[in-house]
Formats: structure tokens, sequence, C-alpha cells
């Protein structure tokens, strides 16, 4: 097995890396981790399985199309019992898992070492990534030997540069959820203010009295308070009138 490519390869891989990690697409990026572990740590293929947008650990990155067929392998051995995926095993426990020949696992996973020996895979290192639910997985180094020890070094330096990835990532899409949330409010809060001047103008009475009318309507139509004031604004919905009272009308002027 070749050994880790010299310390400006390795400096050049991370600085590479860096620039990626401001994109905050994950995907590319750990394809990119993925792609120097077969460049920096000797592995002959590699693969990470993520939690992505869906919360589960479900997605895959992989250097080539060998170890995409065993980590999608996994992932499907896995919805049916978590302890038939080392990649998930490895993300569950937080511990590294090196097996110098998978065959001596074959009880284990039978599907791995049958899958992993057709493409000449013998040997596998699995690395935790990350240790939040929304931010987690696991890389595998796939070799047809086993990796020395500062081949993994670097291994774990990429394990903590796709966690680093992941976060990020996560990071943004609750940045993203959350403006588009505020968005939702804000238009809805426009809708509702619209369809108090509506009612207050066609009615002769306070702003406040017709917002109260408005959410009467609602509440009486088990509707969502917004999806009315938008049918009032484009006059697909006509609330009752509130009986006129005392301070109801707006002063000076009769009532509609």
């Amino acid at each position: 097995m070749p050994a880790p490519a010299a310390g400006p390869d390795v400096g050049a891989a991370f600085a590479e890396l860096a620039r990626g990690l401001a994109d905050g697409d994950s995907g590319p990026y750990l394809n990119a981790v993925c792609r120097h572990c077969v460049g920096l740590a000797g592995a002959d293929s590699a693969a990470i399985v993520y939690a992505g947008t869906g919360g589960a650990m479900a997605d895959v990155v992989a250097s080539d199309d060998r170890a995409r067929a065993l980590a999608h392998a996994s992932v499907d051995a896995a919805s049916a019992d978590e302890r038939a995926s080392p990649w998930h095993e490895c993300a569950r426990t937080g511990n590294l898992i090196s097996v110098a020949d998978l065959r001596a696992r074959e009880r284990r996973w039978p599907w791995l070492t049958d899958m992993a020996a057709s493409e000449g895979l013998i040997a596998a290192t699995f690395i935790p990534v990350g240790q939040h639910p929304a931010a987690k997985g696991a890389l595998a180094l796939l070799s047809g030997s086993e990796p020395d020890v500062e081949q993994v070094l670097v291994a774990l330096s990429l394990a903590d540069a796709a966690a680093a990835g992941l976060a990020v990532a996560s990071v943004l899409r609750q940045q993203q959820t959350a403006i588009i949330q505020l968005q939702s409010a804000l238009r809805s809060r426009i809708m509702i203010e619209q369809a108090k001047g509506v009612l207050a103008e066609r009615w002769q009475m306070l702003p406040d009295d017709a917002f109260e009318a408005l959410r009467r309507h609602a509440r009486a139509t088990q509707s969502a308070l917004a999806d009315v004031a938008a049918a009032v604004v484009t006059g697909t919905a006509q609330p009752d009138r509130p009986d006129p009272g005392p301070g109801n009308q707006v002063s000076g002027q009769n009532q509609a």
C-alpha cells in the first residue's frame, strides 16, 4: 500500500477542503473528502454514509462505484437491523472499527464480505464522523490491505474535516428554515393587516374590532387566520359583521 502523500500535498488537500467548507454544500464537499482518502490515506476506495436533510443516516458519497455500491448496501442492511451495517455501528458507538480481513467477520456482515471480496477489497477501517444526530456519519477506508498508523492518522483528520462540513451544512439548513419561517410569518402578518383594513373600511369600524371579527370567523370555520385574511382580501370570504356597539363605529362616520 502506498505511503501517505508528502506534507505539502496534505496541506493543499486541506486548503481545498477549507475553501469548500464555505459553500455549505455537503455532497461535493464530502466527495472531496473521499477522494483525498484515496490520495492521502492509502485507501483503494472510500465512502461516507451520513445523516443528510432527512435526519437519518441514509445519504452516501464515495470515491468510486465500488465503494458507493457497498455503502448503499449498508444503508439497505441497516434499515432492517442497524447492527448489520458497520457504518451505522461506527457512527452509533463513536468507535473506530478496523478489520484487517473482512472474511474474519463473514458471520457478522456476510453481505459486506461477499461484495467487498468480489472487488478485491479485503481490509476496511470505519471512522466516526461527527456526534450530533443531524450531522453525523461514518467514513470507510476500503483496501486490499490494512492501512498503517500514519495513514489512519491522516484519515482521522479527514474524518474531522467531514464532520466540520456536516456541521456547517446543518447550521445553514437551520438558518434557511428560520428565514423561510420568518418570511412566511411576515407575509401572513401583512395579509392580516390588509384584511383588517378592508373590513374596517367596509364596516366603518375600528381596525381592532375588525380583527376580532376576522379571528372569530377563523375559529368558527376552523381555518388559519392567515388563510381567512387572504380570502377576505381577494373577496372570496365574507365574515359576519359584528353587532354595532358603543365604540365600535369610527367616530364621525356612518355605518355601511
